[in-house]
């Protein structure tokens, strides 16, 4: 028979020594508090959480929720589901909200009003680091940390002459977090291609890339989510590698999932990412491409006004957000230049023939 006990009601005769300083942890803790201090530790030793937190216990409710302060008086929010049965005397932990394992700084905050009422309400708290022994045996089954993968992908699509697919697959169960990764790679046996390792590695950096300030994409430091990264090649000959990749995402702190698009052209002779102007030449620009009427937009998202004008004015919006100096904002296929846009929160692309462009040198 399984049981899901309160903590207040297992805590309350300690309240006379749960006050302003915190209490070693001892073994006078009820048998739940010390199975979830437990589960917490064994969570700091697998991912590698240093120094002594101070863990505040709030009144229990659907969820047990906790207060965890570090070493540097910042406070991490917690929360998990603690079930118990009493048959076995065995606990189990479910609909874990743990970002401290990440050590990712977003995720933590400084000392304020609610810290300060949730320190105030706390009916236990007790100190907690990974080699602390808490003189208790472990009552419950450790959840799985995380599992890589990355290695070539005989399950994906086809790859065009002299490519393979690999897939970078990263699952952590504990933490809920799961990036899915199919991108393309030279095979490393070529021996007439120029710089194979250069383009394999300009080809990763445009799949692991980070968000925000992130030098790159960090799996570790997220909780929550799930992150899928594929990609269309929509140019492969001797002298041109173009993609076209697509993002989608979500995370429980976003207000919506994410999907967008990036591109990636790459110079095989030289192994150097191109830009649009390297494509365009110097006196060029993106009004002019958009003013020659020559795009066509693959989707359309306003679906109030009729095809012909909400394309007209899905491609006016996109032009403030395509970069001549950037890579990301345009791909090739053997005859077409293709720009990715943005109308709102919606990312689409739209190609124009190089013919029609004055581009025709880039034609393959």
């Amino acid at each position: 028979m399984k049981h899901r006990i309160w903590i207040f009601a297992l805590v309350l005769p300690l309240l006379s020594a749960c006050g302003a300083k915190p209490p070693e942890t001892s073994p006078e803790l009820p048998p739940m508090v010390r199975q979830e201090l437990l589960f917490l530790q064994q969570g700091f030793r697998w991912y590698g959480v240093e120094g002594t937190y101070t863990v505040y216990f709030a009144p229990a409710g659907e969820e047990q929720e906790l207060l965890l302060e570090d070493p540097e008086g910042l406070f991490w929010a917690e929360a998990f589901t603690c079930t118990w049965d009493e048959e076995r005397d065995w606990y189990a932990f479910s609909n874990l909200f743990e970002p401290v394992l990440t050590q990712n700084p977003t995720w933590a905050r400084e000392a304020d009003g609610e810290t300060a009422a949730f320190q105030a309400a706390a009916v236990c708290t007790a100190e907690l680091s990974a080699d602390m022994d808490l003189g208790t045996p472990l009552r419950f089954d450790v959840p799985p940390g995380p599992v890589v993968y990355d290695r070539r992908w005989g399950g994906g699509k086809e790859a065009p002459d002299r490519m393979l697919f690999c897939l970078y697959l990263y699952q952590d169960p504990r933490l809920g977090f799961t990036a899915e990764i199919e991108y393309p790679q030279y095979a490393e046996y070529l021996v007439d291609f120029p710089n194979p390792e250069k383009v394999n590695e300009r080809i990763r950096e445009a799949f692991f890339y980070g968000y925000y300030d992130e030098d790159a994409l960090h799996p570790e430091q997220r909780t929550r989510g799930a992150i899928v990264r594929n990609c269309a090649v929509t140019r492969a000959d001797e002298t041109c590698l173009s993609l076209r990749i697509s993002e989608d995402n979500v995370f429980m702190n976003a207000p919506h999932p994410n999907s967008w698009y990036t591109g990636l052209t790459i110079d095989l002779e030289t192994g150097e990412v191109l830009t649009l102007r390297d494509i365009l030449g110097p006196d060029r620009t993106v009004e002019d491409l958009l003013d020659s009427g020559a795009f066509r937009c693959e989707q359309i998202w306003d679906e109030s006004l009729n095809r012909e004008g909400a394309e007209r004015l899905q491609i006016k919006e996109a032009g403030p957000y395509i970069r001549l100096d950037a890579a990301e904002d345009f791909y090739l296929t053997k005859d077409s230049l293709g720009l990715i846009g943005q109308t709102g929160r919606y990312s689409f692309y739209m190609e124009a023939p190089l013919s029609s462009l004055g581009l025709e040198a880039w034609a393959s």
